[in-house]
């Protein structure tokens, strides 16, 4: 990587993605290396094009953390999908239709989606001793502030250490993810999925949605990531414990088998029990043709709010609430 910090300091630039099949792009970061040696925690936002409090939460951590009080490095990707978030595009870029988090590690010879993957993966993520890629809802969504786990590591050192970031962000809602081995295919795959099989401990997190930025969900974010530096020994102070944390169980995912006109009747974090009628899906001319209902009792943790729906779009997530989870 071609941009440096030396310790005491920080540094701004953009990597480099090369033009190929299609146009390139940059990718801007910040590092702050600090006066005293720790590991190095690597903290990606813009990886959807419409997901702005991590944007906005990177900018202002850059300007506020002081190298001089940092141990380790802070690898800030301030917008990791440049091209997604100028063209205000939901999910996938303009440029190849495709879903960045859905296509780590990435190849160096691929659409552009895919040069930025292997770009991300191999110059920032294999240099990284801890990992957070940061979302939140789209334009579309509305979601409540959950994060993924990994849980079953075949090293257990891993998967403790990935459940300490868990618990120190302070997001309310823990969703358990079990750890699967690479089973060699290239593609398709998530930033935090490439992570953990490297030995990177990893969560992946959602703060605010539908495209706003809302002060509170800012401070909110800035005030965790810096709870995971003092768990991480890079800044001093009092470890923050949360004790209204939730995991969210048998997640189940309710799909469009139309395109149409969606109606909700719930909205995030809203209890419901199994069978209650939560939506539906209205043709283009307004008659019904599907309506939702949930699967299980549990919370609403996502739901489409914008008016248009496609055919094998996720409407909504539903999860069952636990105080526990047995590892």
């Amino acid at each position: 990587m071609s941009i440096e910090a030396e310790p005491g300091k920080k540094t701004s630039g953009t990597l480099t993605v090369e033009d190929g099949i299609d146009q390139g792009t940059i990718i801007p970061l910040t590092i702050v290396n600090g006066r005293n040696p720790g590991p190095v925690l690597t903290v990606f936002a813009g990886i959807h094009g419409t997901e702005y409090v991590p944007v906005i939460v990177l900018q202002e951590l850059a300007k506020e953390i002081n190298p001089e009080e940092l141990a380790g490095t802070l690898v800030l990707v301030h917008i990791a999908n440049v091209p997604a978030f100028s063209g205000r595009s939901v999910y996938s870029s303009p440029v190849d239709n495709k879903n960045l988090n859905r296509v780590f590690p990435g190849k160096q010879d691929g659409s552009i989606s895919e040069r930025i993957a292997w770009v991300l993966t191999n110059e920032l993520i294999k240099g990284s001793d801890y990992f957070i890629d940061a979302h939140g809802g789209e334009f579309n969504e509305q979601l409540v502030d959950y994060l993924y786990f990994y849980y079953g590591c075949p090293d257990t050192d891993l998967c403790k250490k990935s459940l300490m970031l868990a618990k120190a962000i302070g997001n309310k809602y823990l969703i358990p993810e079990k750890y699967t081995p690479d089973d060699g295919t290239p593609q398709a795959t998530y930033s935090d999925l490439i992570a953990i099989r490297l030995g990177i401990p990893t969560i992946t997190l959602e703060w605010g949605d539908r495209g706003k930025v809302e002060h509170e969900k800012v401070d909110f974010a800035k005030k965790g990531l810096n709870n995971v530096m003092r768990a991480l020994g890079m800044l001093e102070g009092e470890v923050i414990t949360f004790e209204s944390q939730v995991y969210l169980l048998d997640e189940k995912f309710i799909i469009s088998e139309h395109n149409g006109i969606v109606y909700t009747f719930v909205k995030k974090g809203q209890y419901v029990t199994k069978g209650t009628l939560i939506g539906y899906v209205s043709d283009y001319h307004g008659n019904l043709i599907e309506e939702y209902h949930s699967p299980i009792d549990g919370i609403i943790v996502t739901v489409t709010v914008a008016p248009a729906i496609n055919k094998d779009n996720t409407i909504y997530r539903v999860a069952r609430p636990a105080n526990s989870f047995d590892f």
